[in-house]
Parts: C-alpha cells; sequence; structure tokens
C-alpha cells in the first residue's frame, strides 16, 4: 500500500469505526482519534504510551445507579466499534498477556466487549536505547493482529492476521485486496540498547531464589512509589472499583479505575495492616509478577520489554540491570551457554549484492567473528520469521570475515532474501561440513566439472587454487548449462578464460549467438581433453543425474576412484547430523560431506542416480 491508498483506506474505515493511532497533538506525539487520515503517524518511537487504555480504560463506569426508594441498576452501553491502527509488535504481545489474565476462569466481560469490537493493526518498529524486547522474544509476532503493515519501498506490505483483517481489505480496499500477494518478507533482527545475558526462560527459577535478596531493599530506598511503572506498562491491569455519587445525591456511577502495586494503599486492609508495607516489598512483588508468577501460570512473562518503565522512571530503576544483578549473585553454577545454543545463529550484514542471472543473485556478507572453512563447505541462513536453508559457501577462505552465497529465487525463503537490501542483516549458522582436501590438490593438475548451479560450489574451490596458483599444475574448467543465459559469474568467466591460469570449456544445450560455444550437454566437452590422470584430481560438481554420465567418462580417462570429488548436497537442515535430512543410506552429508571422494559413496544407492 501507498501511503495515499493507506489515507484512503483510512478514510474508508472511519465511516465505520472509530479509529485511533499516532498522531501530533500539540508538538508531542500521542495516541488518539484520527479525524484526518493526513495525521496517521505509521513510523514512530516506542515512548509513545500504550493502546491498553482502549482495551482497559484507566477510567471505565461498570453501571449507572439511581436511589430513593429502589436501587434501578443501569447497564452500561454496548462497546465502540474501534480500530487501534498503529500498534508495535511488543503491544499486540502485551494484548496477548491482558487476554491470558483477564479471560482467564471467569472473563472479564467489560474487557471482552471491547477486545472483540477492536480491531488490531500492527505496524514495525526501531527500538532505542531503553527496549530490550528482542531478550523477551517480542519485537517481532505472528499472530495476535488483524493486519501488520511492513516498511517496504514505495509504501508497505500489508499482512493479514485474520478473517476480519482479509474482510477489512475486501470491504475498504478492494483493489489492494485484489492484487497479487506478494513473497513474504524477511522479518529483520532488530538492535536492542538493552539485553538480558541469558535466556528468558530461567527468569522464574531465578527469581525463586531471590526472595529475600538485598537487591529488593535497595531499589524499595530509591523507589518513590509514584506508580508510573505499572501505570504506563502496556500488561498491568490491576484496578480499584468504586461509587462515584452525582452531585444531586440521587443517583451516581460504579467506576473500575487503575491501580498500582507500588502505591502505598494498594494492599492495606480493614484495621489499617498492610501485608506489603515497605516499598522494597512492592518492588519485589512487581518483578515476581511480571517475570515469575504469570510464567508459571501462563508460559508467558508479563514484561515485553518495551521499555516505557525504565523510561519514565525518576529513580532510574531499570529491570535489566536488576535481573543481571540478580543472575550474576545467584548461587548457582554459572550457565556455560542456553540450551538449543548451537541452533542460535549470529547476525550477519549483507555489505554487498548483484543479480547472476534473472533467477539467481549473490549477495556478500560480513560476519561478527571469522571462521574458517574448506571449499566446498556451507552456511545455514535464517530470515527469520521463515525459516533458514542451507547455502554452499560461493567464496574463498582467504577472509573469514566476509562470505558470498549465492540464492536462486524459488521459495518464500529465497524469495525474502532476495528482497532484502544492502544493509540488512540475516541469520548465519557454520560453517558446516567437510569440503575439498585441498592437500590432495597440490602439485597436480586440477579437472573442474561443473553443472548449471553446481558452479557455486567450485568457485570457491577455484578462486582458492587462483590465489595460490603456484602450488598447482594445469587447471581446466568444464562448465555446462541448459542455456546461455543460466551462466553463473558472466564476467569471471570471461576473465579467467582470457587470463591464462586456466583452461575454460562451455557446453550449451540450447545455444544463442551471445557467447558462441557448441551446442551439447556437459559431457561433449569430455572429447579430446587431455589430461594426465596420474598426477591428476577431479572435483564434480553439478545436479545428481549429472554424475551418472561424467563419473564413467572420468574413469574411462584413467581418473582413479579416490581421486574424484563429488559434491553430494541433499537438504541439510540441522548442519549438526542430527536431523536425519541429509542422511544417504547410513551417511549424514552435513557431517561427512558433502564433499567425498567417488570411492567412499560409489557402494550407496541413494548417493547418485542410477
Amino acid at each position: 500500500m501507498s501511503r495515499g491508498e493507506i489515507d484512503l483506506f483510512v478514510r474508508s474505515l472511519s465511516s465505520a469505526f472509530e479509529v485511533v493511532g499516532v498522531r501530533d497533538r500539540r508538538g508531542r506525539l500521542t495516541l488518539d482519534r484520527i479525524d484526518d487520515p493526513a495525521e496517521l503517524q505509521l513510523e514512530f518511537p516506542p515512548q509513545v504510551h500504550s493502546p491498553k487504555k482502549y482495551l482497559f480504560p484507566n477510567w471505565e463506569k461498570l453501571f449507572r445507579f439511581r436511589l430513593g426508594g429502589r436501587v434501578l441498576l443501569e447497564p452500561e452501553k454496548a462497546a465502540v466499534p474501534r480500530i487501534i491502527f498503529g500498534m508495535h509488535p511488543c503491544d499486540l504481545h502485551a494484548v496477548q498477556v491482558l487476554d491470558d489474565c483477564l479471560f482467564e476462569g471467569e472473563a472479564d466481560s467489560a474487557y471482552r466487549a471491547k477486545r472483540e469490537a477492536t480491531v488490531l493493526i500492527g505496524v514495525d518498529c526501531v527500538p532505542d536505547e531503553h527496549c530490550f524486547c528482542t531478550s523477551m522474544g517480542t519485537d517481532r509476532i505472528a499472530e495476535g493482529f488483524d493486519l501488520f503493515f511492513h516498511k517496504a519501498d514505495g509504501g508497505y506490505l500489508v499482512q493479514s492476521g485474520s478473517s476480519r483483517g482479509e474482510a477489512l481489505l475486501a470491504r475498504h480496499a478492494p483493489l489492494v485486496a485484489g492484487q497479487a500477494g506478494a513473497p513474504p518478507l524477511a522479518l529483520q533482527a532488530k538492535q536492542c540498547g538493552h539485553s538480558l545475558h541469558f535466556p528468558v526462560e530461567s527468569l522464574a527459577p531465578l527469581l525463586g531464589g531471590s526472595y529475600d535478596h538485598p537487591i529488593w531493599k535497595q531499589i524499595g530506598e530509591r523507589c518513590l512509589g509514584c506508580g508510573a511503572c505499572t501505570l504506563l506498562c502496556p500488561t498491568c491491569y490491576c484496578f480499584n472499583v468504586q461509587d462515584r455519587l452525582d452531585l444531586d445525591l440521587e443517583g451516581g456511577e460504579r467506576v473500575r479505575t487503575w491501580d498500582s502495586c507500588q502505591l502505598d494503599q494498594f494492599t492495606r486492609v480493614a484495621g489499617g495492616a498492610d501485608f506489603r508495607a515497605h516499598q522494597a516489598d512492592r518492588q519485589r512483588h512487581r518483578f515476581f509478577r511480571k517475570y515469575k508468577y504469570l510464567w508459571e501460570k501462563h508460559q508467558r512473562t508479563a514484561c515485553v520489554g518495551c521499555g516505557r518503565c525504565s523510561r519514565e522512571c525518576l529513580s532510574r530503576i531499570d529491570p535489566p540491570a536488576v535481573l543481571h544483578t540478580l543472575f550474576e549473585e545467584q548461587a548457582l553454577p554459572a550457565m556455560v551457554g542456553a540450551p538449543g545454543s548451537e541452533y542460535h545463529p549470529q547476525l550477519a550484514q549483507i555489505i554487498e549484492m548483484q543479480d547472476l542471472t534473472e533467477q539467481e543473485k549473490i549477495f556478500r556478507m560480513r560476519l561478527p567473528d571469522p571462521v574458517s572453512f574448506a571449499p566446498g563447505a556451507f552456511m545455514q541462513v535464517s530470515v527469520f520469521g521463515l525459516g533458514e536453508a542451507p547455502f554452499t559457501i560461493a567464496s574463498a577462505p582467504t577472509d573469514g570475515r566476509v562470505l558470498d552465497i549465492v540464492v536462486r529465487s524459488a521459495g518464500n525463503l529465497t524469495r525474502a532474501l532476495h528482497r532484502l537490501q544492502k544493509g540488512d542483516e540475516v541469520g548465519i549458522r557454520g560453517p558446516f561440513g567437510s569440503g575439498f582436501p585441498l592437500e590432495n590438490f597440490c602439485g597436480r593438475d586440477v579437472l573442474l566439472v561443473a553443472g548449471g548451479l553446481g558452479m557455486i560450489t567450485l568457485r570457491s574451490l577455484l578462486l582458492t587454487i587462483l590465489s595460490r596458483r603456484a602450488e598447482f599444475g594445469r587447471v581446466t574448467l568444464l562448465y555446462g548449462v541448459r542455456d546461455a543465459a543460466s551462466f553463473l559469474f558472466r564476467d569471471e568467466l570471461l576473465e579467467w578464460h582470457r587470463s591464462g591460469l586456466l583452461d575454460c570449456r562451455f557446453a550449451v544445450d540450447n545455444p544463442d549467438a551471445s557467447w558462441g560455444v557448441a551446442r551439447g550437454d556437459i559431457t561433449q566437452l569430455f572429447r579430446d581433453l587431455e589430461v594426465a590422470p596420474a598426477g591428476s584430481v577431479a572435483a564434480v560438481s553439478g545436479p545428481p543425474a549429472m554424475y551418472r554420465f561424467t563419473t564413467p567418462l572420468l574413469r574411462r580417462l584413467g581418473f582413479a576412484e579416490q581421486e574424484i570429488y563429488l559434491n553430494l548436497e541433499r537438504h541439510m537442515k540441522c548442519g549438526l547430523g542430527k536431523c536425519g535430512k541429509c542422511q544417504i543410506n547410513d551417511i549424514c552429508v552435513c557431517e561427512c560431506g558433502p564433499i567425498f571422494a567417488y570411492s567412499r559413496v560409489k557402494h550407496l544407492r541413494e548417493a547418485i542416480e542410477r
């Protein structure tokens, strides 16, 4: 949706709903009713107050009553149909917390009425120095909204999260609803100024052993007891109920108002006793309720990491700092690593990208820490929200902090990768696998046989050889593709061919005049091939069907079985030899390969198409 389409959408929605969103009101961004669509802001900082007040108002009339003889009760009116347009992911998670608590047991009907009458439309955000949503897992969301607007080039991609959201688009933005769906947008990992140094699952047991910790007294002495932390919190829902009489004393109303566990009269009972009399006790209760009590009940913390409490706290009480102190001083063995850490990706930044063909792009990425690998190894690349997939490293292992991968646009994940821009980040795990044994290549002639995308793997090997050219004998590249438009690394191929550093030969099944190569598949390139097999080694990479023809040809040329290396890439999901997806008979490709000597796999029925 373009901005103009969004304005038309909001104007149409206003005919059936009260639309609220963020707008500038006297120089301050606030969440308020939108009368003019041009006022609606979709990109705003996280310090804007939460939308909780529209679902759980700070002052809410439960019913009216009339006095004088018989008491008459007048129920409150039905909830107003409303759209909250522009909720950050953390606030959408906060609504899920409110749902857990207020729908539990006998559901709060006043909340339910507003919840069912309210449409939630999300927008993405950029965390500030107070946010720690990435540690709480609330910096992105996959459900719990009706529509979600993702920022994209030239406007927004609109994601539907419910049938109600789809119906809204169909009725109020039919031209947008009728467009063909775009590929899913990669969910970018966010950088927060704050973070927890341990898993959020550790919080409940951590606090369980910290009830009498002196830190509660320390922050209790600093706390002013103003209640700002809880009143601004998007998940706190403590309230008080009281009657307010009319001035004529003939009637009144029963109202529910926000209350706070941090206020000094919150736990005062008849007779004046207060079972949580000290501010230290109130602060401890606040942390226990956020991170322990509700986690144990709903497996969800009541903190979404929005930073509103620390951002507005006059005493600068910062939840991550408090929790880190407890963790560091806890009389438990220090955690060496989080459970499942081997599956946690690092963040790599895209520093360069280029189209190779209509379907393939090459991405150059900078890693946070250098890695070492052999040509033929692969990385697991994550697009958050869509998963991860293995990609062969296409660059030489000369700079362990910069890697190249080539991506063919084929499915949701790869299409999302193609939508990324320079400066975006992806998740990276690895490298994994065993590559080409370069020690067996040194001092010998090298024959490289590539088919289609198999050239990606051989590029890494070839660049390594060229960087150490004097250590190898004659190098010959045989490269076959379906048509001339499918050649990868065109500029490099031409440069290698003209340099004289290697002998390049090409074959095209369906040629055109652009390259001037002969028609035929890659087997045609074996004709008149001059090799000295006794002093040579061959590396073959391509579709498995190609091996059925090329391997016998290499054997006829005199190559020994142990001097023919095949690339047997499979769907390598975990990279750790656990998931079983890449297993060929009794071999896990991600552990033992994907580069194998032919002598190692010739007996495996699943290794090569028969």
